[in-house]
């Protein structure tokens, strides 16, 4: 049975501590990360403070392989940036467990993980595998998932999932609309670009994983 957990951490035990260490009141959301077994690809927003010192000191970070600026709204960026893995991380440790990063964002000090673990023995493994290198967290919820496909499911995010549901409820689908971009994005406490960006990936996710069928 798959495990729900979460998780603070602090920054220098995952990623991004090289920079976040240099820049202050920036905000960072990720929204996705592919790992294998050489690299971790996170996918994140970037947002508050100054993000053209946040972009300056990604680039400037000797821990980066590659750097991406994908989106670029107002004071939010959004990055895809590569790192070669390192044992002896919490990141390597999900990936080496294949446990699934559900959300995760910080403000610069520690970082909120929300992770889903494919068993009890699993999160046992990230358990000893986190004491073997003396890496510190703090398990601040754990809850087990009797419906697993429930997380994460058409590979939708849950950022994306809140978007889309908040949407939906507020009447933005509806024919005539019953609610503006900006109304949900005041909702959400987002900017409408970055609103947009959610709506327009879920949507993406959601007609790749239903209707769209491979011969």
């Amino acid at each position: 049975m798959s495990v729900l957990t979460e998780f603070t951490v602090p920054s220098e035990e995952f990623i991004l501590h090289e920079t976040l260490e240099r820049i202050s009141n920036i905000h960072v959301e990720i929204e996705r990360v592919v790992a294998d077994s050489e690299y971790v690809t996170p996918y994140f927003w970037a947002s508050g403070g100054s993000v053209e010192r946040f972009e300056r000191a990604l680039g400037e970070d000797v821990t980066v392989e590659t750097m991406t600026l994908r989106e670029n709204h107002d004071n939010e960026r959004f990055y895809r940036v590569s790192w070669r893995q390192r044992t002896g991380t919490v990141g390597h440790a999900v990936s080496e467990l294949k446990a699934s990063i559900l959300e995760a964002t910080s403000d610069g000090d520690d970082w909120y993980l929300k992770l889903l673990f494919p068993s009890e023995s699993s999160l046992t493994e990230f358990h000893d595998y986190c004491s073997s290198y003396d890496l510190s967290f703090q398990l601040t919820r754990m809850y087990e998932s009797r419906h697993p496909n429930a997380f994460g499911k058409y590979e939708v995010t849950p950022k994306q999932r809140e978007a889309l549901i908040t949407a939906l409820d507020s009447g933005y689908f509806s024919v005539p609309r019953g609610a503006t971009l900006e109304h949900v994005a005041e909702e959400l406490d987002i900017s409408p670009n970055a609103l947009s960006t959610r709506l327009r990936r879920g949507h993406a996710n959601l007609i790749t994983n239903t209707l769209r069928h491979e011969g």
